[in-house]
């Protein structure tokens, strides 16, 4: 592997796992009760199904979840 391949892919994987504890750190929150941002949650875990194939399914579980609380509910 070339030194730039090795080092483009290195920081991609970097950028994905700073994504990940990105939504970690969103996911705790929302555990312990706090209010969160659902669109960045959203955001950030589109991508990283983009990003991380064999993630997706788990990234998806994690949208649906998000796109339901994301949307206004019926009076």
């Amino acid at each position: 592997m070339s030194a730039t391949l090795h080092h483009s892919t290195r920081l991609s994987m970097q950028y994905r796992y700073e994504e990940i504890d990105q939504l970690a750190k969103i996911l705790e929150a929302e555990a312990a009760g706090h209010r969160i941002e659902v669109d960045r949650a959203l955001s950030l875990a589109a991508r990283l199904s983009q990003l991380c194939p064999d993630i997706s399914r788990s990234m998806s579980l994690v949208i649906e979840r998000f796109d339901r609380r994301s949307q206004p509910r019926a009076a």
